[in-house]
């Protein structure tokens, strides 16, 4: 996958549950794709930088994610 601002498109918006995510598998490392309240998405690694929590599996706050492990 290139580093461009090139969009991929990896479902549609209503795929996602609001305050919840949807997981994009890569061989680099899968992505988490996230749905606010507001039906904004953003997305992040899926894994915890501190301790590799799922973060899929994490809470959504606003625009922000709470891993499961440890808030």
């Amino acid at each position: 996958m290139s580093m461009h601002n090139d969009w991929i498109e990896v479902g549609r918006l209503e795929d996602i549950p609001r305050l919840g995510a949807r997981v994009i598998k890569r061989p680099e490392g899968d992505i988490a794709v996230f749905r606010t309240r507001d039906d904004e998405v953003f997305a992040l690694l899926n894994r915890c930088p501190h301790k590799g929590g799922p973060l899929s599996e994490g809470i959504v706050y606003g625009r922000t994610v709470a891993c499961p492990l440890h808030n």
